[in-house]
């Protein structure tokens, strides 16, 4: 059985040895590829995240702590995902369709439908928040005209 692992561990070095070696001439397309974004957003967008968050959850009503809550976490997974097309556009190979956008412009339409969503969810569940105050006073909402 030993020498069979001693041949099996040999085989998948040179396989990563060979791997390395073909890989090399792309090192600084990969690190600027793979590493880039992810090292900014470990570096930069997460702990402006996790900030913000403890922010929120110190600071607002518990009516608005779930919607601020989700709106940032969305933002920075939708941030991560954008900056890899606008780090470096063409990245991959081209599939129709794909390459011809407005990515920055997209990104911020998308994150200002989120922040919508995000705002109509919390004055909602602020309102909610508010009849259930008063139900259990037992008194009646007041009217708005």
């Amino acid at each position: 059985m030993k020498p069979a692992r001693a041949v099996l561990g040999l085989l998948g070095l040179s396989a990563l040895a060979w791997g390395v070696w073909m890989a090399y001439p792309m090192a600084k397309d990969i690190y600027t590829w793979f590493l880039g974004p992810a090292i900014l957003d470990d570096a930069i967008i997460l702990p402006i995240a996790g900030l913000l968050s403890l922010a929120v959850a110190r600071l607002t009503t518990t009516a608005w702590r779930w919607p601020l809550h989700f709106g940032i976490g969305a933002t920075a997974v939708i941030t991560y995902l954008a900056v890899t097309e606008i780090w470096r556009p063409y990245g991959f190979p081209p599939k129709p369709g794909l390459h011809d956008r407005d990515y920055p412009a997209d990104t911020l339409i998308t994150l200002a439908v989120l922040w919508a969503v995000v705002v109509i969810a919390g004055l909602l569940r602020a309102r909610s928040a508010r009849r259930r105050t008063h139900q259990d006073q037992g008194g009646v909402p007041p009217l708005r005209v």
